[in-house]
């Protein structure tokens, strides 16, 4: 396997930096560290939505960071 395969990215694999951040927007993180860019990211793949001037997890996230706890 080449390793450009590995650097590509596979629908249902997140990267740390999105697990990070999913995970901070579901501890409802006074200071997401992260820009608007990875916010765009995560609503791509349905694990967070807008919600006012905040942002929450969708159904589909929560089950993915319960799948990742179990």
């Amino acid at each position: 396997m080449a390793i450009q395969h590995l650097l590509t990215q596979h629908p249902g694999v997140m990267s740390d930096p999105q697990w990070i951040a999913l995970e901070s927007i579901g501890e409802q993180t006074q200071r997401f560290v992260f820009d608007d860019a990875m916010l765009r990211i995560l609503e791509s793949l349905g694990l967070v939505e807008p919600a006012g001037e905040h942002w929450q997890i969708t159904e589909r996230g929560q089950r993915t960071l319960h799948e990742r706890s179990a």
